[in-house]
């Protein structure tokens, strides 16, 4: 049996819990920075914040305030586990300078089938019988994200255009990516001892944390 020299023997079992503890932890801390940071950039009272985040003249907070509550919940959180856990906690999280021609092939052939296969899978989404007054909650839901999202995409600037390419189109995806793929799925396949039942535990997590149903598949 292969022996990983960079474990520090701590069971995955116990890596796992630890990193969903740490992640609730982050949620917390990010959620009372992000009030602090939304006092600051608008001057404005914590509770209007659930309201005011909607609207575009709040576009700096609110992007700021992305970035910040995702790298404390994502971000941070699994590099802790990783540090605690292991003794290059970047060798784990799968951080490399290098790029081999084998992975560009794997990303560009992943993508072409998945592009399709995602249409697919929302189309099934959609067509799958639930009760009303779920679907309408779900709808709910939704159209909230929607809103925010529009919010956020406010952009009427070469500035805005950077920023938001920088605090919410990179660093949030990159922050979830490295929680989700270089953490919680990379102690899950050794854990099982192979990548698959890790791959597909980690995808509901995913989709459920998003709390999006109709973009579940």
């Amino acid at each position: 049996m292969r022996v990983d020299r960079n474990s520090k023997d701590i069971s995955y079992p116990a890596q796992f819990g630890m990193l969903i503890g740490l992640i609730g932890v982050g949620l917390i801390v990010g959620a009372v920075i992000s009030l602090l940071i939304w006092s600051a950039m608008t001057g404005k009272s914590a509770f209007s914040m659930p309201d005011e985040m909607l609207k575009p003249e709040n576009y700096y907070a609110i992007v700021v305030i992305q970035a910040v509550s995702t790298l404390f919940m994502f971000f941070l959180p699994v590099y802790a586990v990783a540090k605690i856990c292991y003794y290059r906690p970047n060798q784990f999280l799968g951080f490399t300078p290098k790029i081999t021609g084998r992975q560009v092939l794997v990303v560009v052939g992943i993508l072409l089938l998945t592009f399709p296969l995602s249409g697919s899978l929302a189309g099934l989404n959609e067509i799958i019988p639930i009760p009303k007054n779920w679907a309408d909650k779900f709808k709910k839901l939704e159209d909230a994200r929607a809103v925010q999202e529009a919010a956020m995409i406010n952009i009427d600037s070469f500035a805005k255009f950077a920023i938001s390419l920088v605090l919410i189109g990179f660093l949030p995806g990159i922050f979830e990516e490295v929680c989700f793929r270089s953490g919680m799925q990379n102690i899950m396949t050794r854990w099982f001892k192979g990548p698959w039942a890790a791959i597909i535990i980690t995808s509901i997590i995913f989709s459920l944390i998003h709390l999006s149903y109709f973009g579940f598949l």
